[in-house]
């Protein structure tokens, strides 16, 4: 028999007749405050469950079923998610509680529509994951590895994502508004209809990236990111004056004319800038 005792005062709030968790049938569960720090629930059936202020740390959900749960404000450093669905799961403010780097593996989970925001992730891997419509606003992602990600109409909105991995994700619509992108690599992610406003991108890698309807507005440290001489163009993008202002004498004339400059724009505001 598997007692879930509650994280504080060590009170049974729930008992299965099951000798683990594995592979157990627990959907709509009530395990608010419960802990279950280091157990294994691979292959759980956990749909809708309330694990709200739940301790994670350490536990096993591969390959678990997590749809529509919610784990609000759980403790979930070092915990494992690899190719569990937790999509339309609630999983705000993940790792409040936790100062430093979370490390969380969502590696080829299925996050569609997930609800993550304002959650510490540091170092966490979502490599091969799908975060379509994922809302991720305000989360810690520095140092993060979303290698091949789908992050299609996700929301990044002042996101930490210093020094994080993104090489060849999918960021088609996605919304980087006041993110930190300082350090990050972007070697052939795609950024197709990407709204990056008021981004701090200083020693990001563009290499190969598709810039396609993608817009950039008064951006910072784009005079420092590399690869821009190495992009991939789509349809016409757009770029703000402010940015320009800063930039403007380092980015590449191609970067200039796919954003809709031509020849004696260049030129003009080129010397008008060097005044």
């Amino acid at each position: 028999m598997v007692i879930v005792r509650h994280r504080d005062s060590g009170e049974p709030i729930a008992e299965y007749g099951v000798a683990t968790l594995a592979g157990a049938a627990l959907a709509s569960a009530m395990l608010a405050y419960g802990d279950l720090n280091g157990e294994d629930a691979r292959g759980a059936d956990l749909r809708h469950a309330d694990l709200c202020n739940a301790d994670l740390s350490g536990a096993r959900f591969d390959n678990a079923t997590l749809t529509g749960a919610d784990a609000t404000l759980t403790d979930a450093v070092g915990t494992s998610f690899a190719t569990a669905r937790l999509d339309d799961a609630r999983m705000q403010a993940l790792n409040k509680r936790h100062r430093g780097p979370a490390a969380l593996d969502f590696r080829g989970a299925d996050m569609t529509r997930v609800t993550i925001k304002n959650s510490n992730l540091g170092d966490s891997r979502f490599a091969n994951a799908i975060l379509r419509r994922a809302d991720l606003t305000r989360c810690d992602l520095s140092r993060a590895d979303l290698t091949g990600a789908e992050l299609t109409d996700a929301c990044l909105a002042f996101a930490n994502l210093s020094e994080a991995r993104l090489d060849h994700a999918s960021l088609v619509g996605a919304v980087l508004t006041g993110a930190n992108l300082e350090g990050a690599r972007l070697v052939g992610a795609d950024l197709t209809l990407a709204t990056l406003n008021g981004v701090n991108v200083a020693g990001a890698d563009f290499t190969d990236t598709l810039w396609s309807k993608t817009s950039i507005a008064r951006a910072v440290g784009l005079e420092s990111a590399r690869g821009l001489d190495r992009l991939r163009y789509g349809d016409p993008s757009a770029i703000d004056f402010h940015t320009l202002r800063a930039a403007m004498t380092s980015l590449p004339r191609e970067l200039l004319d796919h954003c809709g400059l031509g020849d004696v724009d260049i030129d003009g505001l080129r010397e008008l800038l060097r005044r």
